[in-house]
């Protein structure tokens, strides 16, 4: 399948006269003019690096803006120190968004209740789970400091084959631990019902037609065509 592209290449720049200085205490969700122009610019500057397409599954993106989401690779609240670092921040769509939140919250909640459970006081333990180490890295430079691809340091397929209907393998053990901890295998069935509605949405025989030259590009002919079965089906009963 066509991916699109690698890695986000070259990491775009901050604009003359704001350097990573220039957020020194604020936070993430400041309203300060700084933060919210530099969130709106490179927003559109990734868009355009990455194609269109999510940093994590290479999926298309929404042409919504607000329907995407700044993604922190070291997690925000494991690592302040890079929350405005533009080589942590990639455009990645919700549901990869929300996979690696949700990888950060299991790793970091198991670290924490054994740690409770040794010292038999509360303890609160932030992992994230695409580093390599426990020491948080002094850059973001070298890719041996990452157990899962970086968007901006490793090249996609060198890790992660993709296979038509959006079936993800890891070919090496970095893309085997990306594809677990984001769950993108479940992707497929999220695609089947995004292809079922885009069928759907499609008037007349011909527009249904070309929906199905449109999805045999990314899906096994196999589904395509059930796709488009189940679709005339479903139409028939609502004559019926």
């Amino acid at each position: 399948m066509n991916i699109g592209y690698e890695r986000i290449r070259p990491t775009p720049a901050y604009v003359p006269g704001v350097t990573l200085n220039s957020f020194v205490g604020l936070d993430w969700n400041s309203r300060a003019n700084v933060v919210v122009s530099f969130k709106a610019k490179l927003k559109a500057d990734l868009r355009e690096r990455q194609l269109g397409r999510c940093c994590y599954c290479r999926r298309h993106l929404p042409a919504d803006p607000m329907a995407t989401h700044l993604e922190h690779f070291i997690e925000k609240a494991a690592c302040q120190t890079f929350t405005f670092a533009i080589e942590n921040l990639g455009l990645s769509c919700v549901t990869c968004n929300n996979k690696k939140n949700a990888a950060y919250g299991r790793i970091s909640g198991f670290l924490s209740r054994r740690a409770t459970a040794r010292t038999g006081t509360p303890q609160s333990i932030k992992r994230c789970p695409a580093l390599a180490t426990v020491a948080i890295p002094a850059s973001i430079t070298n890719p041996n400091d990452f157990r899962w691809v970086h968007p901006h340091l490793d090249d996609f397929s060198n890790h992660i084959m993709i296979r038509k209907g959006w079936i993800f393998r890891g070919t090496s053990p970095k893309g085997f631990r990306t594809v677990k901890g984001l769950e993108l295998n479940a992707l497929a069935r999220l695609e089947q019902r995004a292809r079922q509605e885009r069928l759907s949405s499609r008037s007349g025989p011909m527009a249904l037609f070309v929906g199905f030259l449109d999805q045999i590009n990314e899906s096994p002919p196999r589904e395509a065509v059930s796709d488009v079965i189940a679709e005339i089906r479903r139409r028939i009963r609502k004559a019926t």
